[in-house]
């Protein structure tokens, strides 16, 4: 626990098989103090039952050094795990629970106001734990807790990287599979090989070889969390040569409180520092894995690591800002990034049809009938994978900026190093258009033993790797919206390539015509309205899943982030159903837009309604919008709302004209 900053708090936890925790007692509570954990995960404690204890039974215990020790109860001379907790951590809320066979023991608690669920794993080789069993858990784990999973797994996560000998154990397969689905479930990732992608280190130690067995594993959006991560050099007896064990510790540090590690956007000015963070991207870019969409997370917090490591072994001056505020930086080499090859490229160019935009190609497929084509490239535009181009053009629409987002990292940081990080990006944010449903056979109901979808769903989403809101996200989101964008006219209006835009300056009527200009407040929509809207209007699949992945980042409970990229284009996707319904109003007389008689337009976030002046048509756009506002949960921005005439005799009426306006009065003129 480091005290030399109050406000800043860090957990210190360490993972350890003892191999038998009783005979060497004195040995591993003295190592454990010299290393400052603060909470323990010791596995192969060979803690049997006893007249007090019996077998499959929780055993608490208070140990010397200032440690309370929960272990399972299992035999004296195999398996068995244990959690220990400094005292002076005041837990709160302990809740306790275990396997009987001593193959793992879960432990909820508060530690300085925070949740914490605490999964110690002690995976035997005689008896494999069913990682599924730990699903059903899922639903007791507050969204805020910290999921700490930790232990000895018997099993490597990688064959190149992790191990030293080239025996191959045909068993591992399926054991890794089935730990790859438990750690994909919950979004769970190998916290030292984030940080570490490259480097090669080792927990477990024998005759044949070494090899990395002991892990910890944290939710992708408590990566960011991590302070430290390192494994040991295995303990020797006090005045021997022989180890304690046969596995070395594995420490990790998270920070809960305090004021996180930032990157210092004037490291960038120093070339020394850039030429190393440079090396790092680089030498991580070219690593051949299996997982390299969970490099990007880890790869953030390692070069927060190696920026704090070189401010402390090198001083160095601040140079002046550049006066160029227009220039891209420095390292921008535009060539460096090659376009993309995929189809959004493609379809984005002139080279399908003598139109010039993709919805004017649309169009034409819509007015030859082609709608089996027209579905095919709604789908390939919004649901393909991310292009580096897309990448590329979003970090650059960036506003510029060097204040340090969640993660730490500023706009600045990206702008200079994006044609280093845009593979890394690519693999992350790829990875998120790629998650496969979870199988739902895992997810049955503990009280009914039935499949559960809504239990299975939430699961999903509550583990996205979008799940800060950070220079990433806005990337993303970037994306999403020109994808949706570049589409979202010819979902609305099939078939009419004439633009929405400036309607009110194209009206030619001569009969004044009763106009509301509606803007709705996104904050309120319930999302069950805008999933059921993105639905109908046929978004495919996997495009509507990202979405929802990406909506829900912040767990709110409904509402759109004002100010996303994404926010305007699904407010006016929820605007078609009352859109749609106002065309079909035979008593709404509507305008003429270059001869086209038009009833109302959508303008992404804002809705333009075109009325006779007659009571009974502003009675019945008002049971309609009414309707529209009760299921949908929208809120009127009466700031940016208005009722006018509009037409030759350009005379406005106040926003009081209508009872949904606080309308006190009903004459028109």
């Amino acid at each position: 626990m480091t005290d030399g900053n109050e406000e800043q708090r860090i957990l210190t936890i360490l993972s350890w098989n003892v191999n038998g925790f009783n005979r060497k007692r004195s040995e591993v509570i003295h190592h454990l103090s010299l290393l400052n954990a603060d909470v323990v995960f010791l596995q192969e404690t060979h803690v049997g039952p006893d007249r007090i204890y019996s077998t499959g039974s929780i055993k608490i215990q208070d140990l010397e050094s200032d440690y309370m020790a929960a272990f399972t109860v299992f035999k004296g001379s195999s398996r068995g795990v244990a959690v220990l907790f400094k005292n002076n951590l005041r837990c709160g809320g302990f809740n306790v629970n275990c396997d009987e066979k001593g193959r793992f023991i879960i432990i909820s608690c508060q530690i300085w106001g925070h949740d914490f669920v605490f999964i110690n794993i002690y995976n035997s080789f005689e008896e494999k734990i069913k990682m599924t069993d730990f699903i059903q858990i899922s639903s007791y784990i507050p969204r805020s807790a910290y999921l700490v999973v930790g232990g000895d797994f018997n099993t490597v996560m990688d064959d190149d990287l992790d191990k030293t000998s080239n025996l191959r154990n045909r068993s591992h397969r399926k054991h890794f599979d089935v730990l790859r689905c438990f750690l994909e479930n919950f979004s769970l990732v190998d916290v030292w090989r984030c940080i570490h992608p490259e480097v090669k280190s080792f927990t477990y130690f024998d005759g044949k070889g070494q090899s990395r067995l002991d892990y910890f594993f944290l939710q992708t959006h408590n990566l960011m969390s991590v302070t430290a991560c390192n494994i040991h050099r295995r303990p020797v007896y006090s005045g021997k040569e022989e180890y304690v064990s046969d596995h070395a510790p594995l420490s990790i540090q998270i920070q809960t409180d305090g004021p996180k590690w930032q990157f210092d956007s004037c490291l960038l000015e120093d070339k020394a520092c850039m030429e190393q963070l440079s090396s790092i991207i680089k030498d991580i870019s070219q690593i051949n894995t299996k997982s390299n969409e969970y490099i990007w997370p880890g790869v953030k917090v390692r070069l927060l690591y190696e920026a704090v490591a070189y401010r402390k072994h090198r001083s160095y001056t601040k140079p002046p800002r550049h006066s160029d505020a227009f220039g891209l930086p420095e390292e921008m080499d535009l060539g460096g990034c090659p376009t993309s090859e995929s189809s959004i490229n493609v379809l984005h160019t002139p080279t399908h049809t003598s139109s010039q935009s993709l919805l004017n190609y649309l169009n034409h497929l819509h007015q030859t009938e082609r709608f089996e084509d027209v579905k095919s490239t709604l789908i390939t535009v919004l649901s393909e994978p991310v292009s580096r181009k897309e990448i590329l053009d979003a970090i650059l629409s960036l506003p510029q900026s060097e204040s340090p987002t969640a993660d730490g990292l500023t706009v600045h940081f990206y702008k200079r190093y994006a044609c280093k990080i845009i593979d890394l990006l690519q693999a992350f944010f790829n990875q998120i258009f790629d998650l496969k449903p979870i199988k739902q056979t895992v997810f049955e109901s503990l009280s009914q033993g039935k499949t559960d979808h809504t239990y299975s769903y939430d699961i999903q989403y509550r583990f996205s790797p979008i799940s800060v809101i950070n220079v990433d996200y806005n990337i993303l989101s970037l994306v999403l919206a020109d994808r949706l964008r570049s589409v979202i006219g010819h979902i609305l209006n099939p078939g009419q390539c004439k633009p929405r835009i400036s309607v009110l300056d194209s009206i030619s009527d001569r009969i004044p015509v009763l106009t509301v200009s509606l803007k709705l407040d996104p904050g309120a929509l319930k999302w069950s309205y805008l999933f059921n809207s993105l639905r109908a209007v046929n978004l495919p699949d996997r495009f509507r899943s990202v979405l929802k992945l990406f909506l829900m980042a912040d767990h709110r409970s409904q509402g759109l982030r004002v100010g996303c990229p994404l926010t305007p284009l699904l407010v006016s996707i929820c605007l078609f159903p009352l859109i749609n319904s106002i065309n079909g109003e035979n008593m709404f007389l509507g305008s003429k837009v270059q001869g086209e008689p038009i009833k109302s337009a959508i303008d992404e976030d804002k809705a333009l309604i075109f009325l006779s002046s007659s009571n009974e048509a502003l009675d019945s756009f008002e049971k309609m919008l009414r309707d529209f506002i009760e299921a949908s949960g929208f809120i009127i921005d009466e700031r940016c709302s208005e009722v006018f005439i509009a037409g030759s005799s350009g005379f406005r009426l106040g926003k009081d004209k209508l009872q949904l306006f606080k309308r006190t009065v009903l004459e028109t003129a």
